[in-house]
């Protein structure tokens, strides 16, 4: 799925019920300041994990706070010739 298509459909919520969008998004940031917390707690097994979800937070957090920011467009590169 296409991250412009999750936006698309956030900003239609946050359209249709813009206090309960509001809501939403700061138990999410709650809750990813927990995630980021925990990092610091977190024992040598399980610090990769936890920096993970952090960051995986972190980046759904940021696409929730900047939706109206357009999405950086990925870079298609000519493919490059071989020499004969």
């Amino acid at each position: 799925m296409d991250v412009n298509h999750i936006r698309d459909v956030c900003r239609h919520l946050r359209a249709a019920a813009p206090q309960e969008w509001h809501e939403f998004v700061q138990m999410f940031t709650e809750y990813t300041g927990e995630a980021i917390d925990n990092v610091t707690e977190a024992d040598a097994g399980t610090i990769m994990e936890a920096k993970g979800f952090a960051k995986s937070n972190k980046a759904w957090l940021n696409t929730f706070t900047h939706l109206d920011t357009p999405a950086p467009q990925r870079v298609q590169m000519p493919p490059t010739p071989i020499p004969p």
